[in-house]
């Protein structure tokens, strides 16, 4: 492993600054998705409020109606059509996971990230996959929220994204520092972002403590178990995947895991009631979320 440079050395430092400062923006992040987050962490708000904010911008608005209708929440029925009436089909927790999808599609659309563009979309392709993961151990363990789960999942690797994007902006020659020396930020970079967009609480704690892999605690099962899960899930499937020439396997890990590590053994599983015929049906009923995630949100 090559030495840092002194400009990494000097992108982590401000990194540090930030964190401790609560300064935690992602570049370029669209102003229509930052006035969701704004107006849902208000929880008195009403569908109309939400629907005011949403209709401002013609991309986001359809990227709402699509989750609406899509197979994954909606399974029967005439299509919504009226935005306040899909916002109130589908609740909260899944208007934000439609801002987090257009704001993802945003910043790899931006000129200014065009150099990593096949990184960002790898990125989205990492949390598509968790997230699905995520869905599918919250409906066979029925001990979390299913769209609590599905968000977390999508925004696993959100601190990966803004240290990427902030890398290409911020140090010269970004492709050549050393990726892996700053994977263990990721957690919290990632907890930072999701405490500033005044997210729950829930949502980014378990970002946060995503890698305790040998985490054990007294009472119900928690949003970080289940996060714990589904990231380790996804570590093994992209390595195999990629070990048996599966083109859909990817060789990247979500942010630091070590695909040696058996989601099954965990405390986190045995705490959420998973045993072996459980994980066979979570992995048969993730793909098939993968594919519906995949159609709704792009």
């Amino acid at each position: 492993m090559s030495a840092p440079t002194d400009s990494t050395f000097k992108f982590v430092s401000e990194l540090a600054k930030e964190l401790s400062s609560g300064r935690v923006e992602l570049p370029s992040f669209p102003e229509a998705a930052a006035r969701v987050q704004q107006v849902l962490s208000d929880e008195s708000v009403t569908s109309e409020r939400i629907a005011r904010v949403i209709s401002a911008d013609a991309g986001l608005t359809a990227r709402v109606l699509t989750l609406a209708n899509s197979t994954l929440l909606h399974r029967g029925g005439a299509p919504v059509t009226n935005l306040q009436n899909a916002i109130t089909r589908i609740g909260h927790e899944h208007i934000r996971t439609a801002a987090l999808a257009y704001a993802n599609a945003q910043l790899r659309r931006a000129p200014e990230l065009a150099p990593i563009r096949a990184e960002l979309e790898s990125c989205w392709g990492e949390g598509i996959r968790v997230a699905s993961l995520a869905h599918a151990i919250a409906r066979e363990s029925r001990r979390v929220r299913t769209d609590e789960a599905m968000l977390a999942g999508l925004l696993h690797n959100i601190g990966k994204v803004y240290l990427i994007a902030r890398a290409a902006r911020d140090v010269p020659g970004q492709r050549n520092f050393d990726e892996r020396s700053l994977q263990p930020w990721y957690p919290s970079i990632g907890q930072a972002l999701i405490e500033n967009w005044k997210l729950p609480e829930e949502i980014a704690a378990a970002v946060g403590g995503q890698l305790e892999s040998e985490r054990s605690h007294e009472g119900a099962p928690d949003l970080q178990d289940l996060l714990i899960v589904a990231v380790s899930m996804a570590a093994q499937m992209s390595a195999g995947g990629a070990e048996d020439g599966n083109p859909n396997g990817d060789a990247s890990q979500p942010a630091g895991q070590d695909a040696g590590q058996d989601a099954a053994a965990m405390p986190a599983s045995a705490a959420l009631g998973l045993d072996d015929s459980a994980f066979v049906r979570v992995m048969l009923e993730a793909q098939t979320d993968l594919e519906m995630l995949q159609a709704a949100l792009g």
